[in-house]
């Protein structure tokens, strides 16, 4: 099944059917918002998409397609004056490896910034919330 869905996510690719990652969902068992995508963005180059393709799934190309199908909808996804963007901060090109993501310097999320430190922190501060069985 896996093998087909590879095959079939390059077969929309290449047809140019805008593909979003996001798999981040805190009410989703096993899916700590942060760390699925990933998986996600690692399955995608699996699948053939190039690490810019992936990258893009994840940023820009779902700020594009609110932007088409959701009328009067804030633009984002891009480092673009007048639209909303988060930024990461990493020490290495992620086209080259998507691993770098893993450990940014820093993280501006809604114009406040985070340094890797504080993102630990908060990283132990909110993983007890995963850690507890479901009552």
């Amino acid at each position: 099944m896996l093998a087909f869905l590879g095959e079939f996510t390059k077969a929309l690719q290449a047809k140019g059917v805008p593909l979003l990652a996001g798999t981040d969902s805190p009410v989703v068992p096993g899916m700590y918002p942060g760390y699925s995508i990933h998986d996600e963005l690692r399955a995608l180059v699996k699948a053939g998409l190039s690490p810019f393709d992936a990258l893009s799934a994840a940023t820009r190309t779902p700020g594009e397609f609110i932007a088409k199908t959701v009328p009067g909808a804030q633009g984002f996804g891009t480092v673009t004056q007048g639209l909303r963007a988060d930024l990461v901060l990493v020490d290495k090109n992620p086209l080259t490896s998507l691993e770098t993501l893993k450990s940014p310097l820093g993280v501006m999320k809604a114009g406040r910034w985070f340094s890797r430190a504080q993102l630990a922190a908060l990283l132990e501060q909110n993983s007890s919330k995963y850690d507890e069985p479901a009552r």
